[in-house]
């Protein structure tokens, strides 16, 4: 990947990275009023502050969850047991308002306003983004009213009319980047650099995925709406391959590392691999082989420990456990890149929508071993002996072929899935969604949060809206209940 930060010019989320006012100092803006931030300088701070948010406030969450990683020190040990203070999760929730969803409504109405489509189209894009991570955690919330600083209680809006207001705003982003009028983004569009194309692919697949998350409640219309949002009739027009990834690579030095290279440093030995992931990384040779992505995902235990040992810690159980962090790792580096959405799970996603629609339709194969090589061409190395092109073969010939009965078949996508999205929300919806992969709840995970004891399905609503909204729906909201609207 090439698509570096220009830090100079970028607002991020965390305090490791640049201040918002000393950005503004180094481009001569008067920082008292936002609104004389120019286009080319809202757009890079609202694609990094969305990334960090997501990486850094839902990520950290959601892989605690699915067991992608384990709580193995620290506070983190509670975390592993959803043992939550509900103020653990008003980050997540104040920074998708005030750095993302904010910021992203500015540059739209000064894109606006300028007579620059592209832009508009760009923020709707990453509005739909940051709305559908936040409504995918929380259930219902605040939208419309949320974003106009004269209303202190907001009211909420449905998950149902929250997801109408995505498709309608990817519908409308890939109209106005259609557009040729105006300014065009370039190098200020960290992400893409300017590449319209990638945005409107992305849209396409965005309104798939979010079709996708309605499966369990009518899942021929979902399948049809996938299939028809990432095909123009016999033409594809989802993302093409890993350079179309919405994705940000960060920087080498301190104040422009990665989230997950930034939490290892602040908080070490807290959080190591889960167990569930570790053992399908490991396979069981020569039957099951070992995963070709191993070594991207992990570190090995170091010595004594023999080489090539990889270990994952079990939910609720903290022991010793191969770190994410490492200098052959590939999100685990301080200049590591954070993937909100990728060419893996479009073909993933259009694998299994055509399972649902027709499970003998042969490019539901074609489409899941796609979407596997991809996921080895993006993170693999050839220095890695398990990386082979003929380990690879031999995964694909053992564990990437689609057999038995339907649910299956959809195991097996879904646990693909899985691994490829490793350290992405995303897989936490799966989860929710189709019961795969079939995880066990964390040892002593019964809390005043999670009485029941099982893995969680939804974020607590902030202290803050419990406190000072009375427009909340639920004043008093566990990690079960209410259950989200797709999810019921």
């Amino acid at each position: 990947m090439t698509k570096y930060i220009k830090w100079l010019t970028i607002v991020t989320v965390m305090p490791v990275l640049f201040s918002c006012s000393k950005m503004l100092e180094n481009t001569n803006i008067n920082k008292n009023n936002p609104s004389d931030i120019p286009l080319t300088g809202l757009l890079p701070a609202a694609e990094v502050a969305l990334t960090y948010n997501i990486a850094a406030d839902f990520s950290m969450r959601s892989s605690i969850f699915v067991q992608h990683i384990g709580g193995i020190g620290g506070f983190a040990v509670n975390d592993d047991k959803y043992d939550f203070a509900t103020s653990n999760f008003d980050g997540a929730w104040a920074n998708a308002y005030g750095k993302s969803l904010n910021n992203l409504l500015q540059i739209i109405k000064k894109a606006e306003a300028a007579g620059a489509p592209r832009y508009a189209g760009i923020a709707k894009v990453l509005t739909a983004l940051s709305l559908g991570t936040l409504t995918d955690a929380y259930g219902d919330i605040p939208y419309t009213e949320a974003l106009n600083p004269e209303i202190l209680a907001p009211s909420y809006e449905s998950q149902e009319a929250i997801y109408n207001k995505i498709q309608s705003l990817l519908e409308s982003a890939v109209s106005d980047l259609q557009q040729t009028t105006g300014l065009a983004p370039g190098n200020d569009d960290v992400i893409f650099k300017g590449n319209i194309a990638r945005w409107i692919a992305s849209a396409w697949t965005l309104r798939a995925r979010y079709a996708l998350h309605l499966s369990a409640r009518n899942s021929q219309q979902a399948a049809q709406q996938v299939l028809g949002f990432l095909y123009d009739g016999n033409t594809y027009r989802g993302i093409q391959h890993n350079d179309g990834d919405i994705a940000i690579t960060f920087g080498t030095s301190n104040n422009q590392a990665s989230p997950w290279f930034t939490q290892d440093a602040g908080r070490p030995g807290w959080y190591g691999m889960g167990g569930y992931l570790v053992d399908l990384l490991n396979g069981d040779p020569p039957a099951v082989p070992v995963d070709p992505r191993r070594a991207a995902f992990a570190a090995p235990r170091p010595a004594p420990a023999p080489p090539d040992t990889y270990v994952g810690s079990r939910p609720g159980i903290p022991t010793a456990a191969s770190n994410i962090v490492g200098v052959n790792t590939y999100y685990g580096r301080n200049n590591s890149p954070v993937s909100l959405l990728s060419f893996p799970e479009a073909k993933l996603i259009e694998a299994e929508a055509r399972l649902l629609l027709d499970e003998n339709d042969p490019l539901i194969q074609a489409s899941l071993e796609t979407a596997v090589k991809s996921s080895f061409e993006k993170v693999t190395s050839v220095a890695d002996p398990f990386a082979s092109q003929q380990n690879q073969d031999e995964y694909i010939a053992k564990r990437v072929q689609l057999n038995g009965s339907a649910a299956e078949k959809l195991k097996t996508i879904i646990t693909q899935k899985y691994v490829a999205l490793y350290l992405n929300p995303e897989v936490w919806v799966d989860y929710r969604r189709t019961g795969y992969p079939e995880l066990s709840p964390a040892t002593g995970g019964a809390t005043t949060i999670n009485p029941n004891g099982e893995i969680p399905r939804r974020f607590s609503y902030p202290n803050s809206e419990v406190n000072l909204n009375p427009q909340l729906p639920v004043k008093s909201s566990d990690l079960q209940q209410p259950r989200l609207w797709w999810d019921q």
